[in-house]
């Protein structure tokens, strides 16, 4: 199981993917450059600790209280020709500052707290899901 967040702490990762293998505590996170690979991310949930988020939201000062957690995370250098596209793929979103629940593209008013997908693909600091939802 691992879990997957867009890392916004200063530092020599900042705006990376960060990957933490959960199962495995002695292991430190690992950073994939969003510029330079592309993550494919199976059998997801998108996690959010509320009480946390509704104090990022209410201070409107960041903290960690939102990511994916999954079961494999496979990625690929995204200057090779196997890139997905995700042009026509909807886009999920969290910013806690903002919002406190994970959100679709297609369909704002759609809370997809604690929702479970097959797979989730980014492209840059973007998620995006494969296929069509029929629900969360």
């Amino acid at each position: 199981m691992f879990k997957v967040r867009f890392h916004l702490g200063r530092g020599p990762y900042y705006k990376y993917w960060q990957i933490t293998d959960l199962k495995d505590k002695d292991a430190g996170p690992m950073y994939i450059n969003p510029e330079t690979s592309q993550l494919v991310l199976i059998d997801c949930e998108l996690y959010v600790n509320e009480k946390k988020a509704n104090k990022v939201y209410a201070a409107g000062r960041k903290d960690v209280c939102g990511w994916i957690k999954c079961s494999h995370v496979h990625w690929h250098d995204t200057h090779l020709s196997n890139v997905i596209n995700v042009d026509n793929f909807a886009s999920i979103k969290f910013n806690p500052i903002i919002d406190t629940n994970w959100r679709i593209s297609t369909d704002y008013n759609l809370n997809l707290n604690n929702a479970f997908f097959e797979k989730l693909i980014t492209k840059g600091n973007s998620v995006y899901l494969p296929e069509r939802m029929s629900s969360a």
